[in-house]
């Protein structure tokens, strides 16, 4: 009949009335909402369509119906004509989600560079997505902000980076970078631990040619290292001197 338009019945293995415990639930399209047949309970209401529809526009372009919120996104994307900046689905992305979207491609990049592992590109990827959302990147180069991000998820891990390896990889000044990563730290209120200069130690061996003698050269520097911080020489120094 004309009233049963647009609904219709769940089958064995849909959704169960919570109040009377019956299958037979009536689903109406129109209004996204599930009702009991036997109690006339509410089931489910304002239930979301995964259904995807075209409507025609002007000119014979077509666009989809509704909105579309991917899993990453704060919002949905607006419509748009096919021949418009919105892309192939009518969707276009706001600036935010490009951003971001830029933002860990290029973290990637630097990280493949230096050969850091995912846990460092994720790590860099939510404090850049601070750094967004606390318009740290404006007026920034992106690329000094994804230094920062890493370098910083860099010593929280301990790892044995430096800032001068980003600035070789990316050519640009280390002291544009660590002005970027000071301003950074202090808007996020980090508190990064003091490097440990031991830390260093195996790196410059590695680079000495030491050959047999560099675990003997290791050992003693460390040694060394140990004693300086039991008499307080390594407060205030740099640990890259230190390790020098």
């Amino acid at each position: 009949s004309s009233a049963m338009k647009g609904r219709r019945s769940a089958s064995s293995s849909g959704p169960i009335c919570p109040n009377c415990g019956s299958k037979e639930i009536e689903q109406h399209d129109a209004s996204g909402a599930s009702v009991c047949t036997d109690c006339g309970v509410v089931v489910e209401e304002n239930a979301i369509v995964s259904s995807v529809e075209f409507v025609e526009g002007a000119g014979g372009s077509s666009s989809m119906v509704g909105q579309f919120v991917s899993a990453t996104s704060s919002k949905a994307y607006t419509g748009g004509g096919s021949g418009g900046r919105g892309g192939r689905y009518g969707f276009s992305r706001d600036s935010r989600e490009t951003t971001l979207a830029n933002g860990r491609r290029r973290i990637q990049d630097v990280a493949s560079r230096l050969r850091l592992g995912s846990l460092y590109v994720d790590a860099a990827h939510r404090l850049f997505t601070i750094a967004v959302e606390k318009n740290f990147v404006q007026g920034r180069r992106t690329t000094h902000v994804v230094a920062a991000c890493l370098y910083i998820a860099c010593r929280q891990e301990k790892s044995q980076h430096m800032l001068i390896d980003f600035s070789d990889a990316l050519q640009v000044n280390v002291y544009t970078l660590g002005t970027c990563f000071l301003k950074f730290r202090r808007l996020l209120g980090l508190k990064l631990e003091i490097i440990d200069p031991a830390l260093y130690v195996y790196r410059f061996a590695a680079h000495l040619d030491l050959d047999e003698k560099a675990n003997a050269v290791t050992l003693t520097a460390l040694r060394l290292v140990g004693r300086m911080k039991r008499d307080w020489i390594v407060a205030g120094r740099r640990p890259a001197g230190i390790c020098a």
